[in-house]
Parts: structure tokens; sequence; C-alpha cells
């Protein structure tokens, strides 16, 4: 094919159509003038419609004029083109038709050049019913169609969604109150912002694992807003969020209100009335038993007694007695298996149990009857067991004593003091058998309903000493009486630390921080391993039915086997209930973790600028390893090159950057 001077084309340019006049052939190519007045050399495969009509081009302001009043009359004649009833019309017929061919149907009035190069800009345009390849037409099958039509709906949506968002957001930013209206632009837009309000909880919990990570990405990007903190600050500044929202809880989905089905069955239990000494319980209500716990416990499900008897001294755990009350399957019993603990934080708790049945119910109150599983140990003066046996039985809590209370009277209390050097023996034992303590102090943080956070640091003290002891050996006693029984149960071990550094009965805080960081990880399962951590033989958990599954499902074994001389739960249903257990464990820890360091962090927000106190715990060739003494919290420093440094040192340090949503601490030298 041979253009004459001024013959009329047609190409795609920058996906704009634009018509040319040819001016001359350059080898291969053409040289044309378009209607923007520009001039190019294009290759003759690049033509969509070449038209015979030729126009003057001696003159270059009225031939550009000319192609300028060719392609708005072809963009008219577009537009007249209803693509969708020319598909209807032809494509039964057959598959491929000429531009001309398919002009001639879509108008109805005579045509010229003009409309062939109109109606193969509208197939080009709309590229859902008909595909133009090399001057010819292709008319799409119905199910290619459909699939178009559906992708086009769906970018349309897309296309939507963003510009919604993007009024949205730029209405929220610009607007200074804390919270804007989601309903200004009318109720058809509310579902655009209710999705980007979703999305964008989506994003700020899971990032870039979220499926809506590039979307919400994007939108800020749009929206002309940037920083990590933007997705954050969005939502609080919509008023779905606080500024402390706790976003561990909806990253490991944990409920913090129980179903209805959980809380009609808990209700019932609560007003439950039996006879405390059904089924042959031994009445222990006469036995002086004693709880010892802070004094904003509410959930008691540990009591002691303590006495002089013949062989020895007799010590009593005394542990609230529900396990049976929860039968397997229900919806209460799946829920405390679920959560598997109750789970502490600084500014809330989430309980396992609801606070009718732990708080009240089945708590061990003083001066109420209560069913309990009693442990009973006889030790000689040096913390020997010289016999043990489990009672299931009735107690009345004869005083209730807080851990201060509780250390006063061990200062000076004949009997009290006397458990506490009991406690004293059996720990050494322990340590005897290869137990390493650690007795770190417990950071314990506070935040007032004003969310004003303070921090202190607990020492363990002779009171949680004693109750500790005395637990382990309740927990050690449940155990011996598994295994020995061959009952199936859940048993916790320790392998020993990865490297000893230190021996069981070191007292040194910052010692025992390096020990701690070369314990091995506990394990739950089946086997009765050693717990050398505890420095015990064999190990598992019953003194907290209330609080932790693992308790409370040992405890159903236990008294099951009691009751009827079988356990509750076979080796199969412990195994699949033991899944349950360890994810909710692993979520909880998780939780605890992450909000305790969220705290933490706005604590020291408050610290900054001034002269933190640290000590050195390991140094290597280019950083230091180190602990605040106000808060213990570990940290890492650039070694100083001009400077040796020694274990233990007392060094100063500033933080130098802190942001609690971001989990970000440095600190550098003072």
């Amino acid at each position: 094919m041979d253009l004459a001077t001024g013959q009329v084309v047609e190409f795609l340019e920058n996906q704009r159509f634009t018509v040319a006049a040819c001016l001359e052939k350059k080898g291969t190519r053409y040289h044309l003038i378009t209607h923007l007045g520009r001039e190019v050399n294009l290759a003759p495969g690049r033509f969509l419609h070449v038209s015979p009509d030729r126009i003057d081009i001696t003159q270059r302001y009225p031939c550009v004029k000319e192609l300028q009043r060719i392609n708005l009359y072809r963009e008219e004649l577009k537009e007249k083109v209803d693509i969708e009833e020319l598909w209807e019309l032809v494509n039964e017929e057959k598959e491929e038709w000429s531009p001309k061919e398919l002009a001639e149907l879509a108008f109805s009035s005579a045509i010229d050049q003009d409309h062939v190069a109109a109606l193969i800009r509208a197939v080009i345009d709309d590229h859902t019913y008909f595909k133009y390849r090399e001057g010819k037409i292709i008319v799409l099958p119905p199910l290619v169609v459909e699939r178009l039509l559906d992708q086009r709906k769906k970018e349309a949506e897309r296309l939507r969604l963003i510009a919604e968002g993007s009024k949205w957001l730029e209405a929220l930013w610009s607007d200074g109150t804390e919270r804007a209206s989601t309903s200004g632009t009318g109720p058809a837009d509310n579902r655009y912002i209710d999705f980007w309000l979703e999305a964008i909880k989506d994003y700020c919990i899971h990032g870039e694992e979220s499926k809506h990570a590039m979307s919400v990405k994007g939108l800020m990007k749009q929206a002309g807003l940037s920083g990590p903190r933007i997705p954050f600050d969005t939502l609080v500044k919509a008023g779905i969020w606080s500024e402390d929202e706790n976003l561990e809880i909806l990253r490991h989905e944990i409920d913090t209100e129980f179903s209805p089905e959980a809380m009609e069955q808990a209700r019932r239990l609560a007003k439950k009335r039996v006879d405390p000494l059904e089924n042959g319980r031994v009445d222990l209500r006469n036995l002086e038993t004693f709880t010892i716990d802070g004094p904003e416990s509410l959930d008691l499900d540990d009591a002691l007694s303590f006495k002089k008897v013949q062989q020895g001294w007799e010590v009593g755990v005394h542990i609230t007695d529900i396990g049976l009350e929860l039968k397997p399957g229900t919806p209460l019993f799946l829920e405390a298996i679920n959560r598997a603990t109750t789970i502490y934080l600084p500014d809330q708790q989430i309980p396992m149990l609801p606070e009718i049945l732990s708080h009240d119910a089945w708590s061990l109150k003083a001066g109420e009857d209560r069913r309990t599983i009693s442990f009973f140990v006889i030790l000689d003066p040096k913390g020997k067991i010289i016999d043990h046996w489990i009672e299931r039985s009735v107690i009345n809590v004869h005083e209730r004593l807080t851990y201060d209370e509780a250390r006063r009277r061990i200062a000076r209390q004949k009997d009290l003091s006397r458990l506490h050097e009991l406690c004293i023996e059996r720990q050494k034992r322990r340590i005897g058998n290869g137990a390493l303590p650690l007795p770190i102090p417990e950071l314990v943080i506070h935040v007032d309903e004003s969310k004003r956070v303070s921090v202190e640091i607990a020492e363990p003290g002779p009171a949680r000493f004693l109750v500790a002891e005395c637990m382990i050996l309740a927990n050690y006693m449940a155990a011996l009486f598994l295994r020995d029984r061959s009952i199936p149960a859940l048993y916790r071990s320790q392998p020993p630390p990865r490297e000893q550094i230190i021996e069981g009965g070191e007292t040194n805080l910052l010692a025992n921080f390096r020990q701690r960081r070369l314990i091995s990880r506990g394990n739950l399962g089946p086997e009765p391993v050693k717990h050398h951590g505890l420095g015990l033989d064999v190990y598992t958990t019953i003194t907290s039915p209330l609080r932790r599954g693992l308790d409370l499902l040992m405890q159903q074994q236990i008294a099951s086997f009691m009751a009827t001389g079988v356990p509750l739960h076979t080796e199969d249903d412990l195994a699949n209930l033991a899944i349950y257990l360890k994810q909710g464990l692993a979520a909880a820890a998780a939780v605890n973790q992450g909000r305790t360091r969220y705290w933490l962090l706005k604590y020291l927000e408050g610290l900054k600028g001034k002269v933190l106190k640290a000590w050195v715990l390991e140094k290597g060739p280019r950083k230091l390893l180190a602990v605040l003494q106000e808060t213990l919290t570990p940290f890492e420093l650039p070694a100083r090159p001009e400077k040796e440094y020694h274990l233990d040192d007392e060094i100063e340090v500033k933080i130098k950057k802190v942001n609690p949503r971001e989990n970000i601490l440095k600190l550098e030298w003072h």
C-alpha cells in the first residue's frame, strides 16, 4: 500500500486517536502531519484506518484545521454507535466482519470513510463486544463478553471506591474535630466509607499480611497522606478506635465477651445449690484454712492450712473443685479451653470463666462453704515428704489475708513463720535436684482511668514465696497421682538450660537476668518428663482451675477418677484439647507481652530527656546489652571503643526515641 500526498490516515498515539495527512514517503515510513500540528514518521503497520480521501497540504494552517474538523466529526459519529446493540445484531451470524460492513449496520444513513473510522474508534474504545485485529473486527463470544462486562463493572466499582475513600479521607483530615461525620456525602456513600473503615482496621491489625494492604496504602497515597501511623490515626480521628486501642487483642482474635450460650450456662451454674457433703466428701469446715492473695484479687481458687502433727507438719492446699461442673462439649467448657487462661493486662483483665463464677459462686470466699480438692503433705523439719494424700472435701475459709498481712505474720507469728521455713527447705531440695528459681523482681504496671501510667518493681517477698512453693508442692502431688495411676494427663516439662552459668541459690539480680536468657522453652505433653527449671521429676498444674485451662482439665481427671474410678478424658481427648490450649496460651502470651510493652513505652515517654541509670548485662565488640534500673527493661547500646566496660557496671543513658504504637525504644549514652 502506497499513500498519496494529502491522503488521510488514522492511528493511535499515547492511547489517543490521531488523524493525519501524508506529506511524503521516507523509505518504508510515511512523513505525516497530525491534527495536533505535529509532524511524525510512521510505519504503515500502525495505521488503523486509511481513507482514499485527500486534503490540501500546501498550506500548513488550513491543513491542520481540516484534520481537526475530521477528528471532531469522527468523535461525534463514534458517540452515535451503540456497540451493545450492534453486537446483539451480529453475534450469531459470523465471527469476522470488515469495518465497512459493521458501519453500514451501525448507521442508518449513508456512510462514508468518516463513518468507517468512527466505527473502528467505537470498537477499540469499548473493547468489550468486539476486537479490532489487522483491519478486521472480531465478534467476541457471549461468555467472553460476560466476563469482560463483569471486569468492567468491578473496575468501575474500584474507581468509585477509591474516589469516595479519597473524598472521605480529605474531609476527615481537614476537619479540626476529633470525629468527622461518615454520612456527610449522603446515604449512597456510606457503604464505601464502611468498606474503608473495615479495610483500614484489617491493615492496622495484620499489616502487610492484610488482604487490603495494597488498597489501603494506595488510598493513603491518593489522598496525599503519608507516615506509618496514618492508618491508625485515621481510625482514631473517625472515632472508631481510641488512642490506646489494644491491637494485640484484635490481632490474636481474643474474645473479651462470652457468648450468650456460655453466659446462660454460667448463670445456671451460679444458681445451682447442692449438698456440699454429697458423694462422701470429707467435711473440713472446722479445719483452719486461709487464703493469701493480692487485695484486688477476687478469683480465689486456692486456700492453705497448716498444723503440727505427730510425724511432722501437715500442709494442706485446698483447690476449689469446679471440674466436674463443666461438662466437656458444653459452651462454657469450650470457651474456657479456647481461652486457655485468664489474661491480666495493665489496663484490662480478660477472664477464662465468667466473673459470676470465678469471682463469686466458685471463689473461695471467707465464711462460705465450698467444695474443694485438698492436697495434704506431711513434711519433716527439713522439708522431706513423709506422706501425702488427696481428699474430695468441703472447707469454709476462716480468713482472707493479703500478701502484706501474710508477710507481717511470717515475721512475728510462729505457725506461718514455720510454714515459711519449710517452704525454704522445700526449695533447697529442689535446687539440689537441679532447680533454678531465678528470683527476679516483677515489673508491675498500673494504668488509671485517665490513662496515667505508673511502674513499680515488686520484690517476690516471703508471702508470695510461701504461696508459690505451696502451689508447686500441690502441683507435684497432682502429677504423682496422675502418673502413678496411669491416668491420661498433660504434664509440664522443661529441658536443662542451654548453658548454666549460676548455681540454683543465686540471689544476684543481674546474674539471674543473664541466666534467664539461657533458659530452655517449657513443653506441654502427655509424657511425665522432668521439669529441670523446678527440679522435679514430674510436674503439672492444678491449683488455678478458675484461671488456667490446663488446671481445669487436670482437676477433671483427678476428680472424676476419685469419684468414679474412671478419668473424664481419654488420651486422645487430651491430645485434641492440648492443641486448643497451646493456641490459646500462645495468643495470651503474645497479647500480654505486646500490651505490657505498649504501656511500658508509654511510661518511658515521660522520662524522655532525663538521665537514666542502667547496668551492663552483656558486652560484645560493637554492642552492649544493658538493663534500665527503674523498669528492668533490656536494651542495646553501641559500644564506645575508647572505654572499657565490665559486667554489672552502672552506666548513664538517655532516651533517644520512643514510640509505643510502633514498639520503638532507642537509648543513647548520656
